[in-house]
């Protein structure tokens, strides 16, 4: 975070500085200053702007997971009903008797 605004403060410094140089220095008509000039003008610009447009980006990059559910495999146990019944029946001396009967 340091870095980034020390970038933009000496580029803004330079930006500065190049601007006051071409006001104050006496007009010529040499065609190598414009051109100096004009290369001093876009590099000052490009660092600015990256500088700038770097700054505003987020520091975190968000990363999104999706993951697939795992696959739970259960095997049911089939328990079948238990089907019960009661039998009641005589002897031969006419006691009654009762069983609980079951078809498992």
């Amino acid at each position: 975070m340091f870095a980034r605004k020390f970038t933009l403060a000496i580029a803004a410094a330079a930006t500065l500085l190049t601007a006051q140089i071409g006001a104050t220095a006496p007009a010529r008509a040499d065609s190598g200053d414009a051109v100096a000039a004009g290369a001093v003008g876009l590099v000052g610009g490009m660092i600015l702007g990256g500088a700038l447009a770097d700054s505003q980006r987020d520091d975190r990059d968000v990363v999104v997971v999706h993951r697939r559910p795992a696959r739970v495999i259960e095997e049911e146990e089939v328990v079948p009903v238990r089907r019960c019944w009661r039998e009641r029946w005589h002897d031969q001396w006419g006691d009654l008797h009762v069983r609980r009967v079951c078809d498992r």
